[in-house]
C-alpha cells in the first residue's frame, strides 16, 4: 500500500504502546495486540503524530488508569503541515475521550524547500531505533508490481525516520549568506520612504527615498564583496567551483537555436525528444524468482561502495546525504544490506 496521497490515521481500538504511554506499565497481552499496528504504520513510513504521555481520557473511579488515543498516524505527505497535537484546549463534549486538537498548515506558496540541518541531527535517539531496526522480508516469488512496492514502503520507512531526527531550515526568498541586520533596517527605511512618495509626492519625500535607496544600495556591496574575499581566500577543494563562480564574470544567458522551437518549453521538448526517445513499455516478466547462482552481497561490499562517495556530493532522489548513509551504515550494517540484497538476487533494479 502506497498512498499517494495526504492520508491521516486517528483512532481509539484499546491498544496500548509504550509509544503513546510511556510511564504506563504494560502487560505482554498489551504488549503483543498493539505490537502488529505500530510495525505496519512504521512499515508504511507513517509517523505517529500522538504526544507522549498525554492522556485524553480520565476515570471517574480509582480503579481504571487514564488512557491516550492508541491510534493518531499521519503519511509523509500530510506529516509536514502538522505543527502540533493538543488535547487540553477544547471544552469537554461528553465523548470517553477529550477532544484533540490536530492543526494543519495550509500549503505555502514558497518555493524554497526546506532543508534537514544534519549537523543537528539527534543522533543518540536516532542510534537507538536504527540498532534495532528490522527490514521486512520481501515476497518470495513477487512480481516487478510487489516487489516495487516492497522496496518503496521500506525505504520510505527509513528515509523519514532519519529525516524526522534534523531540524528543518527554510530559506527564505531573500536568505543570503552575507546578509546583516543592519541591511534589514535599511531596507524598512527604502520600503517606508516608497510608501511617503506614494502618499504625499512632494519634492522632499522624492528626495529622502531616493537617499535611502543609493545608501541602501551602497551598504549591500560592503558585506557582499567582504563575503566573497573571505569565501575565496579559505577555498578547499570542496568549494572550488563555487570560489569560481564568484569571482567570474556573469556570461549573459543563452539559449541553443533549435528548428521549430521558438520558445524555452519547446525547446526543452525538443531536446527531451531527441536524447531521451520515448520507448514502448518492456514486457511484463511475471513473477521473479531468485537466481541460484547470484553471488549474495556482502557488508565490506556496502562499505566499499560508500567510501567511495564524497560527503560533498549531491544527495540522490530521497535528499540524504553520503554522509548520512554512511553514518547509519556504521549503526546497523544489515539495514542497507537487507534492503539490497533481495533486488540482487531477483534481477532488479528500482526505478
Amino acid at each position: 500500500m502506497d498512498v499517494q496521497y495526504p492520508y491521516l490515521v486517528a483512532g481509539d481500538l484499546n491498544v496500548y504502546n509504550p509509544a503513546t504511554d510511556p510511564c504506563r506499565l504494560l502487560s505482554f497481552k498489551e504488549d503483543s495486540e498493539s505490537t502488529p499496528y505500530f510495525r505496519r504504520a512504521a512499515h508504511l513510513g507513517f509517523i505517529l503524530l500522538t504526544t507522549p504521555g498525554v492522556y485524553t481520557w480520565f476515570p471517574f473511579t480509582g480503579t481504571h488508569r487514564s488512557s491516550a488515543i492508541d491510534l493518531a498516524f499521519a503519511n509523509p505527505r500530510i506529516f509536514p503541515a502538522f505543527p502540533s497535537w493538543d488535547a487540553s484546549t477544547l471544552p469537554a463534549t461528553g465523548s470517553d475521550h477529550t477532544p484533540i486538537s490536530i492543526p494543519l498548515r495550509p500549503s505555502s506558496s514558497h518555493h524554497n524547500k526546506p532543508r534537514p540541518r544534519w549537523q543537528e541531527a539527534d543522533w543518540p535517539n536516532l542510534t537507538d531505533g536504527l540498532k534495532g531496526w528490522l527490514v521486512p522480508l520481501p515476497p518470495d516469488t513477487p512480481s516487478l508490481t510487489q516487489l516495487h512496492q516492497w522496496f518503496s514502503s521500506a525505504l520510505s520507512a527509513l528515509t523519514t525516520t532519519i529525516e524526522v531526527s534534523a531540524p528543518c531550515l527554510r530559506p527564505s526568498l531573500r536568505s543570503k549568506p552575507w546578509w546583516t541586520p543592519l541591511l534589514t533596517i535599511l531596507r524598512k527605511e527604502v520600503t517606508n520612504a516608497t510608501r511617503q512618495v506614494k502618499k504625499h509626492q512632494t519634492s522632499d519625500t522624492f528626495l529622502t527615498a531616493r537617499q535611502s535607496k543609493l545608501g541602501y544600495f551602497k551598504a549591500i556591496k560592503r558585506p557582499k564583496a567582504s563575503y566573497r574575499a573571505d569565501f575565496v581566500t579559505k577555498t578547499s577543494p570542496n568549494n572550488i567551483w563555487t570560489a569560481k563562480q564568484l569571482v567570474a564574470t556573469r556570461k549573459t544567458p543563452g539559449f541553443p537555436s533549435l528548428p521549430d522551437a521558438s520558445d524555452t518549453v519547446m525547446i526543452n521538448k525538443a531536446l527531451l525528444d531527441h536524447f531521451f526517445p520515448p520507448k514502448d513499455p518492456l514486457p511484463g516478466r511475471g513473477r521473479l524468482r531468485r537466481n541460484p547462482s547470484a553471488v549474495p552481497l556482502s557488508k565490506d561490499e556496502i562499505t566499499l561502495a560508500r567510501s567511495k562517495s564524497s560527503p560533498s556530493s549531491a544527495p540522490g532522489p530521497e535528499g540524504i546525504p553520503y554522509s548520512v548513509w554512511k553514518r547509519v551504515n556504521l549503526i546497523n550494517h544489515t539495514i542497507i544490506l537487507d534492503l539490497l540484497s533481495p533486488l540482487v538476487a531477483l534481477g532488479y533494479h528500482p526505478p
